[in-house]
């Protein structure tokens, strides 16, 4: 039997916090395994089918043992946006879950959904950091903050918290009653709110007895969520034992750092997409200490069958038309020609639009390399706007300047030629060419390009006469020009807004208003269906990028 262990972290015998001096005798160490940020990748890595045969065969050795999960498991691939995570849920049950709690990507199908979806778990949803005040259905009023779990007469509580970024990660308007947020999630800025509101949690299970505390966190141990990461809670909590932390991605296979009272707390990660299992271990003799494992060559038949039955029912919903068409929308010219990648197209312009007024932004666009296949007159099914965005990003919005955008459209210009084929060969496509809602422009391709870029083909610069020219933005029904020292909301996915793709540093370091939105296909989806399918005007272009 074949089990890598990435790292052992050296068992810890942690100072005893003043709230629980006394701790008791263990009969038989205690397993707490951990899976998080698994996007949808029940399959990919390490696996699902072998994480449950890793805690089974724990089981078989010891006799507490547990398995938990530390949020975003709905999202990130078809066989979660395709059923709104429901197939998720079934394959969880399947694993045999104790105690979960949510990442921010859980919110990413609407409140109802997620109604639905807590209702379909067979284990317990742990959040302790969300209240609601609106007038409406509050989902979680069953949802407790932790749980406890007795092994033995020593008694574990597993209490769950959820970024408060989720509020501006997921879509705003799901946490919104009449355009008021209704849904809180102790985001106060300096970070605090959210340590008093843990701390809290943490002293009610002490108090209900708890020996041992686990946060089961989606926080994220980065300096980039500032005081809202999982480090910073420590640094402001008293009376953890260890946080299993979730949503950076990260792979921590256990360091300490020093609670409000001096003492250390284990955090540990296990990255993303079971790239590894996670085990933390409560020993007989009260120390704890983390193990990640990374390959395990035995898999659990059982969960397998279930995840393969789901993705059978999946090609059936793939299938499923989303609306009907009676016109084409190419993505081709009259020769055969990718214009996607150097012109507008109605592909294009649907594309931008449903990111514009679904993320609701000023402006949106979107790089040609997401526009990769066309729409026909007939039945549209999921497959085909799959087809059309199949990398899953998420949607994103910044705040950028005029000359920000400027500069992104310049970049995304720079091939853009006055033909676009000629003997069977494309000319001027790039995957960085964009396409727009909200915006105008001219490519003028007697100029040539301006934009310099390092040796990796990341832009480093753009100096010199500019092609783009003529840009003008819509606001209030008419098209302005483009004002560089403005301010504007930009949606596009995270591949432009936040990774630089295709090498555009155009919005490298802009604020970002929605970090990690819903997954592309399904913003799409949602403007579709809002719409009552796709309109009449996708069936000509519109004139939004003209090229001369």
């Amino acid at each position: 039997m074949k089990r890598i262990i990435q790292k052992i972290l050296l068992a810890l015998t942690l100072a005893a916090a003043a709230s629980c001096t006394a701790k008791k005798q263990l009969s038989d160490d205690i397993y707490i395994f951990f899976t998080s940020d698994v996007h949808c990748g029940v399959n990919d890595n390490l696996g699902l089918p072998a994480v449950k045969e890793l805690v089974d065969e724990a089981k078989a050795e010891h006799e507490y043992v547990f398995l938990t999960d530390l949020g975003d498991y709905i999202q990130g691939g078809t066989l979660g946006s395709m059923t709104k995570g429901e197939s998720v849920i079934r394959i969880m049950n399947a694993m045999g879950y104790d105690a979960v709690t949510l990442g921010n990507h859980e919110f990413d199908y609407g409140m109802e959904q997620l109604g639905i979806l807590i209702g379909m778990m067979d284990f317990d949803l742990v959040v302790s950091n969300i209240t609601y005040t609106g007038s409406g259905t509050d989902i979680f009023s069953d949802v407790p903050a932790y749980v406890i779990r007795d092994c033995g007469g020593v008694r574990v509580a597993f209490i769950g918290v959820v970024t408060p970024i989720s509020l501006t990660s997921s879509t705003p308007a799901y946490f919104m009653e009449d355009g008021e947020f209704v849904y809180d999630f102790a985001g106060s800025e300096d970070g605090l709110e959210l340590a008093e509101t843990v701390q809290r949690s943490v002293d009610a299970a002490r108090k209900e007895g708890a020996d041992y505390v686990i946060l089961l966190s989606h926080l994220g141990a980065s300096d980039y969520f500032g005081n809202y990461s999982s480090v910073y809670l420590i640094h402001n909590t008293r009376g953890i034992d260890a946080v299993l932390d979730g949503h950076a991605h990260v792979v921590i296979a256990g360091e300490e750092y020093p609670n409000a009272d001096g003492e250390n707390v284990l955090l540990a990660s296990v990255g993303t997409k079971t790239e590894n299992c996670g085990e933390l271990i409560i020993g007989k003799d009260g120390t704890i200490s983390c193990v990640l494992v990374s390959e395990y060559d035995k898999t659990d038949e059982k969960v397998q069958a279930v995840i393969d039955a789901e993705n059978e029912n999946l090609e059936g919903i793939l299938s499923r038309k989303v609306c009907g068409l009676d016109f084409d929308m190419p993505i081709t010219d009259g020769n055969g020609y990718r214009i996607s990648r150097s012109r507008e197209t109605t592909v294009g312009n649907l594309l931008a639009d449903a990111f514009r007024e679904v993320l609701g932004a000023d402006v949106a666009v979107m790089n040609g390399g997401n526009v990769r296949s066309a729409l026909t007159a007939g039945d549209v099914p999921y497959r085909n706007l799959l087809d059309i965005m199949p990398f899953q990003n998420s949607g994103c919005v910044c705040r950028a300047s005029g000359q920000q955008i400027l500069d992104a459209l310049e970049y995304g210009a720079q091939n853009t030629e006055t033909i676009t084929g000629l003997d069977d060969k494309p000319a001027g496509e790039s995957g960085g060419f964009l396409s727009v809602s909200g915006l105008r422009y001219t490519v003028d391709t007697s100029v040539p390009t301006s934009v310099t870029k390092d040796e990796n083909g990341v832009c480093v610069g753009i100096e010199g006469e500019r092609r783009v020219q003529d840009v003008y933005i819509l606001q209030d029904g008419e098209y302005v020009p483009v004002d560089p020292e403005a301010f504007y909301t930009v949606a596009s996915i995270d591949y432009v807004i936040k990774n630089s793709g295709d090498g555009n540093t155009a919005f490298s370091g802009a604020e970002l208003v929605l970090s990690d939105g819903p997954v592309d296909v399904n913003i799409l989806i949602r403007y579709i269906n809002d719409h009552g399918g796709i309109p009449d005007r996708y069936r000509q272009t519109e004139g939004r990028i003209t090229v001369k």
